[in-house]
């Protein structure tokens, strides 16, 4: 299945990542759109290496076990705090390349032009949940930013 014209199910490359900005509706200027790929790459980067908990056996050599005696939780591990830094900087590159924040949902219409790029690039990696998700980090994000104006005019 292909949406936008890239393929869903196979990790998104850089060109990727370019291909998916230039198609959406980002400013038409290039300097945003390298910032905004930029931005978005190194948190997938980040994403893929920290997604797993991983440790590092006495030879140097990443391994899913610390000792053939440590037995692994059965089910994923909670990919929260992973999940929250790609979907900051999500949010982060919409902001270079809008030049505005974004929004969630349009009431009683379709899915926001923010919605529509976050979500791809989400489910692209295999992020379940991402209208709860997005949610959840907007209203905690919204949250502190009320919490921090208000402290500073008292």
């Amino acid at each position: 299945m292909a949406v936008l014209g890239l393929n869903v199910g196979m990790p998104m490359t850089l060109e990727a990542v370019k291909d998916h900005i230039r198609v959406s509706s980002f400013l038409p200027d290039a300097k945003r759109h390298r910032q905004a790929a930029e931005i978005v790459w190194n948190a997938l980067t980040l994403f893929r290496e920290n997604k797993t908990r991983k440790y590092v056996s006495h030879t140097g050599k990443l391994i899913k076990k610390p000792s053939p005696t440590h037995a692994v939780p059965m089910g994923r591990y909670d990919q929260k705090d992973i999940r929250t830094v790609l979907i900051s900087a999500i949010c982060r590159a919409w902001m270079v390349g809008v030049d505005h924040e974004p929004t969630l949902n349009n009431k009683k219409e379709y899915d926001s032009a923010f919605m529509t790029f976050a979500l791809h690039i989400l489910a692209l990696e295999g992020i379940g949940h991402i209208h709860k998700h997005l949610e959840e980090y907007w209203s905690i994000r919204k949250h502190e930013w009320l919490k921090n104006t208000t402290e500073s005019e008292k």
